[in-house]
Parts: C-alpha cells; structure tokens; sequence
C-alpha cells in the first residue's frame, strides 16, 4: 500500500478495517450500487462528497482513542498513509484550492492539548502542496458532547457553532476530520462555507461510522 513510516507492521496493517464496500459518493454510507443513496437524494448534505479509507472499527478505534485523547502522537503517520495512499486514482487531489482542519472550540483545544484534525491536515498540505487555511472556518459555540444523538438532534445541536469571516466565492475545499459518524458536524462547517460562496465541500476523513458509534 505504500506505507513508509508506521509505527505497525505489514500484517497488523492489512488488518486494519478497510473500507472497500461500494458506497454513497456523497455521504459514504455503503449501497449496492454504489450511486447516491436515498437519503442524499431527499436531504442532501452541504458537503459534496465524502473519502474515507477506513470503517470506524476495531483496531482502528482504539488507535484513534490513543491519539486524540492520549496524545499519541507516533501514530499519525499510519493515519496520513491510510489517507494518501487510498485516494482514489481518478480523483487529482490538487484540484482543491484550499485545506481546512474540523474546527475546535478554545474549550476542548485547551483541554485536550492540540487539534487532531489540523495535525492531519498539516501533514497531508505538506504531501499535496494544497494551500492549508488556519483560521478559515472557526467554532464559535461549544456545544454539548453528541453522543447518542441522532443526525436531526445534532444539526440542531450544531446550529450557529461554525462562523467564517472570510469569503469563498469559487473555490473547492477540502475539510479534514478524523471519523464521519452521522455527518452533522461536516454538514455544518460545509453550509457555512457554501453560504460564504464556496462551490464544492470535500469531506476527507479517516474513516466512516457505519454502526452507532461516537462522534
């Protein structure tokens, strides 16, 4: 697969949960035929589309719970090589304009010591060369912890969290965030963008909830 610098061997690699199933484009829930699924058909998402190497499983849980809450830092580039190296070759990375990072509140930033996502997204504007904007999207409300929750309570929960001051008009961006559950954080930062003009909202994470899990 390509992998260069990870702290796990081959074996425990290819055991991690790839995500090889068919799936929405959109949203990257999995269906038979591979086209968009019926929920993006009837309630589209703000997003576009969704990349995701990985399904939210084990190994791959515990690793991130490791990373993002124990700050094991060693593991990123087993993440970022999970990203780059199933980046779907029709797809030319560099036709984004710009790179953002999910948005952490100050609240959570300071309890948790740094942003995962702006460390991913720092590592993957080194390999693509995609400008990276710090400060393009920002949460502005830090909202109540989502797990449990159902895709409408979190869009309510969500509403008004993520501001931007800058204007986008054209431009095709690239969100990086960890895990996809439900897609109600990714919905929010995408309108937002897309009221700010932008023209297309990518959603890249490492891997995709298919099951109930925690945002």
């Amino acid at each position: 697969m390509g992998f260069t610098h990870t702290p796990i061997c081959a074996d425990c690699i290819a055991g991690l949960p790839w995500y090889t199933a068919a799936r929405c484009p959109q949203c990257a829930l999995p269906n038979v035929a591979g086209a968009l699924c019926g929920r993006c058909l009837q309630h589209p998402p703000a997003f576009d589309r969704t990349f995701a190497p990985l399904r939210y499983a084990y190994p791959l849980d515990r690793l991130l719970h490791q990373f993002k809450y124990h700050q094991q830092l060693f593991l990123s580039p087993l993440f970022i090589d999970s990203l780059i190296t199933q980046w779907p070759q029709d797809e030319d990375a560099n036709q984004a304009d710009v790179l953002l990072a999910m948005p952490m509140h100050i609240n959570r930033l300071r309890q948790r010591g740094f942003n995962h996502a702006l460390l991913l997204a720092k590592q993957l504007q080194r390999h693509w060369a995609i400008p990276l904007d710090l400060e393009g999207c920002t949460r502005i409300v830090d909202t109540q912890t989502q797990a449990g929750m159902d895709m409408r309570t979190r869009v309510r929960n969500l509403r008004g969290a993520f501001a931007t001051a800058k204007q986008w008009h054209g431009k095709h961006v690239v969100v990086v965030d960890d895990v996809m559950t439900t897609g109600a954080s990714m919905h929010a930062v995408a309108k937002v963008l897309k009221q700010a003009g932008a023209e297309r909202v990518t959603a890249l994470v490492l891997a995709r909830t298919l099951k109930n899990a925690v945002d």
